[in-house]
């Protein structure tokens, strides 16, 4: 069974570097990929053709500023802006989409959900109708109660998948969220079809830095990989921009263990 690492990046410089220390692929960030010139994008297809190195797992590209739960929000408007930026994105290799923005999905806190729900919903349905052109998949990132009010489990994602109605639509999971998400690795076995991509940083940093897990860093990693494992997980396991060749040693050496 094999797995494909990832790392993520914040500038095309990074794009070299995870390509450099054995990286399979890499993980933009929304503004890298929502503010890359055209000329770059001709670059990097050649970077995704000639070295393989491709943009596989990216974020929903919609600006930061963007709530999809918020009254007056215009799905039709945005329609246009996903189909250019997925199918852009589907030429950098881009396989899966990713919506780990908590923000973006926030219901109001007093006065009936019903609405902002109802638009999420629509949002997804839309999303994975426009995603499913150039096949790729739209992943939910279950997100704990200080990023967000809704979908903050496995099981309340699941409990919308047949409202939505797609099939091109599945979960994302990050190391760091699991006990945010009420989620054990022995649980992992419940959730095996849904499971298709993996954060991995170390648990013990601080919620606004992303660190990758190192040999002596004070975690044992061994569990969640093994429970991936477990689950027959073969997607792509993303480490934060500051990995690089030793860190991504480290993470093989225990995946094969």
């Amino acid at each position: 069974m094999a797995v494909r690492w990832g790392m993520m990046v914040e500038s095309l410089s990074s794009v070299e570097e995870a390509l450099e220390a054995g990286f399979d692929c890499v993980q933009p960030t929304a503004s890298l990929i929502l503010n890359l010139p055209d000329e770059d994008v001709n670059s990097q297809q050649r970077l995704v053709k000639d070295r393989g190195m491709a943009f596989e797992v990216c974020p929903v590209p919609l600006p930061a500023d963007v709530r999809v739960t918020e009254r007056g929000f215009n799905l039709f408007a945005w329609l246009e802006h996903l189909k250019k930026a997925i199918h852009r994105l589907s030429e950098l290799g881009c396989r899966k989409l990713t919506w780990s923005d908590g923000r973006a999905r926030l219901l109001p806190v007093e006065g009936d959900q019903t609405v902002a729900k109802e638009q999420a919903m629509q949002f997804l349905y839309m999303l994975c109708e426009v995603a499913a052109e150039w096949e790729i998949i739209v992943l939910v990132e279950p997100l704990g109660a200080r990023r967000t009010n809704f979908l903050n489990t496995l099981e309340e994602f699941r409990s919308i998948l047949p409202l939505v109605g797609k099939e091109n639509l599945s979960a994302a999971i990050s190391l760091r969220e699991l006990s945010a998400i009420g989620l054990s690795t022995a649980a992992f076995a419940s959730y095996d079809r849904l499971i298709k991509h993996v954060h991995m940083e170390n648990p013990l940093s601080s919620d606004r830095v992303r660190v990758s897990p190192r040999a002596g860093d004070g975690y044992e990693y061994g569990p969640f990989l093994r429970a991936l494992r477990g689950i027959d997980y073969s997607g792509v396991i993303s480490l934060p921009e500051e990995a690089d060749l030793s860190a991504l040693t480290y993470c093989k050496q225990i995946w094969n263990e």
